[in-house]
């Protein structure tokens, strides 16, 4: 999400709307919202959306004219899947600040050896994560 694309109605049951645009061959990466529900739009592009829970990953495709719904709390991620960019109207069930956390803020901000002993790994296997100075949440490779 760009930050001027996102705008909060306030006058419109408190409803937040932004754009996305997931360049070819990009992703949103997975994430979730903590104080609202997601619903998109496809305008251009397709993709495929995958929804994370305790019984593992459930993919999709989307394309042209179809809606997703994220129900709040609902880890996800949007990965393009054409040629096209992907470009999608966003609205938020909320019109406070949203509050999203997304999946490389988790890492970096979770100590190694917490991380170790929640995947059963060793610690020095979360020094390998790469450290970004430029947020990282659309458009990875």
């Amino acid at each position: 999400m760009y930050g001027d694309t996102f705008m909060t109605l306030k006058h419109q049951n408190t409803l937040a709307l932004s754009t996305l645009r997931v360049y070819n061959n990009g992703l949103r990466q997975p994430h979730f919202h903590f104080n609202a529900n997601e619903m998109g739009y496809v305008i251009s592009g397709c993709a495929k959306v995958g929804i994370i829970n305790t019984q593992g990953t459930i993919e999709f495709n989307i394309h042209v004219g179809d809606v997703i719904f994220f129900p709040i709390g609902t880890q996800h991620y949007i990965k393009s899947a054409c040629d096209e960019d992907l470009l999608l109207i966003l609205a938020f069930s909320t019109g406070d600040q949203l509050q999203t956390l997304d999946m490389d803020d988790y890492f970096q901000a979770t100590a190694d050896h917490i991380l170790a002993q929640l995947f059963f790994k060793k610690q020095n296997e979360f020094k390998k994560i790469p450290k970004f100075k430029e947020d990282q949440a659309i458009n990875l490779p």
